[in-house]
Order: structure tokens, then C-alpha cells, then sequence
């Protein structure tokens, strides 16, 4: 999922800002970018994601615990068309967290960065300074993870409950809509139901976007060093020819 979404981005970004990458483009941009980068993501995880609250509820051990035991009976019982049941609630999740996540973490680095700045002095320099630069990874990336997961938790909220139903043939389940299980839910439990299991997610994404803010940049590093590196430093000059 991460591999997709991640992997996609800068690809995107480039395409839809006229070239610009993503450390040039605006917060606008990259959230844009951010949420057509999920667009793939969510097709991908849909039916792993179906599976997986199939299991969860499997209490009878119809599918033994198996993946792809679920992904089987599901597209033969409900046809291939039923992989994708609640896909809408899942496109929200992904693209809400993603474009959330993209669009704010240059910001809280830059934030982190000047409160370095302000206590280091105008001649402290960040890049300079190998712990300073990693806590600012890591806590932009989280901070940026913990807000995308307050825009996408209604999604999921809204996802899980549409896709329980629905596996348990529940009346009206195959049509159910987004709009209409949110209002359910909200009637219910009021506005917070849209919110349940938000401390959790909250850390999970969180620990996510802090992982992602710190590896990108690592790996970008690696590869530029093996892949990218200048010709005449990579390989040795070809011998003159002898006349």
C-alpha cells in the first residue's frame, strides 16, 4: 500500500505542477498529488481489505484463517463486482489521509526546524546537525500522519461498518451508500461514532508518517549514491587509443 502510494507521489507531482518536484510545489499541489496518488492504492487493497474484515468475522473458521480462503468465496458468492463493495468509504480514507498527510508535512518541518533555530541561534544549522534533522523527520512525519488520520477516520469508521453488513447479508446492505451509513451512524452515536477507534488509528498513522518522513529521504540517498552517481566519478575514463 505504502510501496504504491509513496512510490507514485513524486511521479505525480511532477506531472500535475509542470515539473516541479516535490519539495518546490505548494501544499495545494502536493495534496492534489497525495490524493491521485491513492487512487491506485485503493484499487490494489480493496479486496485484501474486504478479506480481512471476512475473517475477522468468520467465527464458524469457514475460511481457516486464510486470505485468500476469503477473497475465493467472496467473488464466488458475490461475483467479482464484490471485492470492491465500499470502495467509496475506502477512496475517502486513502486519498483524506494522504493529501492531508502531503499537504502538511513540509510544514510542520518547517516549523520543527525554526523552533531548532530559535534555540540553537541564527548560525545553527539543521542539515548540519545529524540528531536535529532526524527528530524533525520523524516528528513532522508524525504530527502529519496524526492529522491525515483526523480526516480519515470517518471513512474507515463508515468503510467497516458498509463492508460488516454487507458479508453478513444484513437487509438493504448491497444499498447501503457512504452518505447513508454515515448519517446511521451519526444518528446513533452522534459525531463521535465517526470517530471511534481515532486514538488508535491516530498513533498507527502517525508512527507510519514518521517512518516514511525519515526512510524516503535514506533510501533517496542510497540510490542517488549507487544509481545516480556522476559518470566520471562512476567509471574510470576509457584509455586513450594508441597511435
Amino acid at each position: 500500500m505504502r510501496f504504491v502510494k509513496f512510490g507514485l507521489f513524486p511521479i505525480v507531482h511532477k506531472k500535475i505542477s509542470g515539473g516541479l518536484s516535490e519539495g518546490q510545489g505548494s501544499s495545494a499541489t502536493r495534496a492534489v498529488a497525495g490524493m491521485l496518488s491513492s487512487i491506485p492504492e485503493a484499487i490494489s487493497i480493496m479486496p485484501l481489505e474486504l478479506a480481512k474484515i471476512a475473517l475477522q468475522l468468520d467465527s464458524e473458521n469457514r475460511f481457516g484463517n486464510n486470505m485468500f480462503n476469503a477473497i475465493g468465496a467472496i467473488s464466488k458468492e458475490r461475483g467479482i463486482g464484490g471485492l470492491f463493495y465500499g470502495y467509496v468509504p475506502l477512496q475517502y480514507r486513502q486519498s483524506s489521509w494522504t493529501g492531508g498527510y502531503f499537504a502538511t508535512i513540509k510544514v510542520f518541518d518547517e516549523a520543527i526546524s525554526k523552533g531548532f533555530t530559535f534555540i540553537g541561534g541564527e548560525n545553527f544549522k539543521i542539515k548540519d546537525n545529524k540528531s536535529a534533522l532526524v527528530f524533525t523527520q520523524f516528528a513532522s512525519g508524525f504530527l502529519a500522519g496524526m492529522f491525515g488520520a483526523l480526516l480519515n477516520t470517518p471513512g474507515d469508521t463508515i468503510r467497516s461498518s458498509m463492508q460488516k453488513k454487507f458479508l453478513a447479508s444484513a437487509p438493504g446492505a448491497a444499498k447501503a451508500t457512504c452518505f447513508g451509513v454515515g448519517k446511521e451512524i451519526i444518528q446513533a452515536r452522534g459525531v463521535q461514532g465517526l470517530y471511534a477507534g481515532f486514538k488508535f488509528k491516530a498513533f498507527h498513522l502517525g508512527g507510519g508518517g514518521a517512518l516514511m518522513a525519515f526512510l524516503i529521504p535514506f533510501f533517496n540517498k542510497v540510490f542517488d549514491e549507487l544509481f545516480l552517481c556522476d559518470v566520471m566519478s562512476c567509471y574510470p575514463p576509457e584509455p586513450k587509443s594508441l597511435k
